[in-house]
């Protein structure tokens, strides 16, 4: 019987083996990178998943806790209109397709004129609002969910701040003008959207961008959203 065993152990022993010796000798196959670099931002899986619980802990539950039920303590501190749902589960993560990442950095480049460096990409986080639409009329994917946009970014002035921009045609003649997110969003306060249009940068003169921008297009925004989130 032991004789017979070793007949059977030793040929699945031998051919594991060799599958282990090919799969560790074999050359990549077409495509993929022997040289590439890890980037210096890489963490590991130990790292994501302590971010992930600390964010459970100290974000996700307050997140839950303000739209699940509403008390005087939370009305005072952030006032808001919302009704209480208590089913309501915050949003964890959100989903980038290769396919959009490609097809954005590529309409960002053809867009944006040569008089801006792009120096990278920012993510700004935001809420949708608890309505079907937007002020603009477009539809609202996932109201209450917290969500991110994207926006292209360069340096401005020599400064080492990297500001998202977008171009946006306040004056509704035509001609877009470069705005830097950092500049109107945080400035815009109670006014919304109207009170974009009396907010001039003072730094930049537009003029330039002008004969770049075509006005085929009704925006020509670079700002991107829909992202999908999850859950």
């Amino acid at each position: 019987m032991r004789n017979k065993t070793n007949l059977i152990g030793y040929p699945i022993v031998a051919i594991i083996a060799a599958l282990i010796t090919y799969y560790c000798t074999r050359e990549p196959g077409p495509g993929i990178p022997t040289d590439a670099e890890q980037p210096e931002e890489i963490i590991s899986f130990k790292d994501a998943v302590q971010l992930y619980r600390t964010y459970s802990v100290n974000r996700s539950c307050v997140i839950k806790t303000f739209e699940g039920k509403r008390d005087g303590t939370l009305d005072s501190l952030c006032p808001t209109n919302r009704k209480p749902d208590p089913n309501f589960v915050p949003s964890r993560s959100f989903h980038l397709s290769d396919t959009f990442l490609s097809q954005y950095i590529e309409y960002i480049k053809k867009i944006t004129p040569d008089s801006i460096a792009i120096t990278g990409y920012r993510l700004y986080l935001g809420n949708y609002p608890d309505a079907p639409t937007f002020e603009d009329g477009k539809p609202i994917p996932d109201p209450r969910r917290n969500t991110v946009f994207i926006a292209p970014t360069t340096l401005l002035g020599g400064g080492d701040v990297h500001r998202g921009y977008t171009f946006f045609d306040r004056n509704n003649d035509g001609r877009p003008e470069v705005v830097f997110l950092e500049d109107i969003l945080d400035e815009l306060g109670s006014g919304g959207l109207g009170a974009l249009n009396e907010k001039v940068h003072p730094k930049v003169n537009t003029a330039s961008f002008f004969s770049f921008l075509t006005t085929t297009q009704e925006h020509q925004s670079t700002i991107a959203n829909d992202l999908g989130s999850y859950p």
